[in-house]
Parts: structure tokens; C-alpha cells; sequence
């Protein structure tokens, strides 16, 4: 109680002596500033941030390619969305980002989309023939 009889608009933490707010909402705001933690990546620490970037600024040729095709049966509405999602990627929207945006256009959400996408394709891993005089790229 305060002086004038009225509840006290904080209370006090008794192993630390630390006040807070009576509202949860300002309670917890009040606890999330105090326990930041770094972003995943930085705390790592900058040795492997340089080793990151370092990595994706060498541009290494993949060794294999990703063949797409389309299930027996599949429908030219599929094939549409397939292609326009292809085509986003191409002009460098992130995956996620282009499904979602194409989805939008045919009318259907995000997980539709995705479920769709893949009910009716198929994919292979196929390895690339050495070309000669070429070297084989060692990924990390």
C-alpha cells in the first residue's frame, strides 16, 4: 500500500529487489528487454560469420542437377503454377515468397498451393556427367 491507501502500481521481485509492473502485459515487455538474446547468428560469434560469407561469395557449381516432372494426370492449372513459380524464382524471389505470390493470383492460399505443388510433381537427383579437363568443386 502506498501512502494514500491504494494499491502500489509495481511490486517487487523478492531474490533481486526488482520492481515490475502490476499489468502482465508491461510485466512481460519489461522482462523480454532485460533477457535479449543475440540473433542465432551472432551469437556464434564473427569467426564463422566470415566463414559464412566467404562461403556464399564463392559461387560453387553443385555437381548435380534437380530434374522436375509432372505426375500422370496432372492438371494444366498445376502446370501453370508450377511454371509461374519457376519463373519468380528465376528473376530471384525466394521460394516461399514466390509460391505465396503466385498462390494469390490462382486464388488459393499459401498451403493449398504448396499441398498442390507437391501431390503433383515429382523430382530427380541426377549426377552430371565430368566434363573434361574439369575439376571436381569439394564442398565443405
Amino acid at each position: 500500500m502506498n501512502e494514500a491507501g491504494g494499491p502500489l502500481p509495481f511490486w517487487v521481485e523478492p531474490g533481486t529487489h526488482r520492481e515490475y509492473p502490476i499489468s502482465y502485459l508491461a510485466y512481460r515487455r519489461a522482462r523480454e528487454a532485460q533477457e535479449k538474446t543475440p540473433p542465432r547468428h551472432r551469437g556464434l560469434g564473427p569467426a564463422v560469420d566470415r566463414y559464412l560469407a566467404r562461403g556464399w561469395r564463392e559461387c560453387q557449381q553443385a555437381d548435380v542437377d534437380i530434374v522436375l516432372t509432372f505426375r500422370p494426370g496432372a492438371p494444366p492449372r498445376l502446370r501453370r503454377i508450377v511454371g509461374e513459380v519457376l519463373r519468380s524464382i528465376r528473376r530471384g524471389r525466394p521460394a516461399g515468397d514466390a509460391i505465396r505470390h503466385v498462390a494469390r493470383r490462382f486464388g488459393l492460399r499459401h498451403a493449398r498451393a504448396c499441398a498442390l505443388i507437391t501431390a503433383g510433381i515429382d523430382y530427380e537427383v541426377r549426377s552430371r556427367p565430368a566434363e573434361a579437363g574439369a575439376r571436381p568443386v569439394a564442398l565443405p
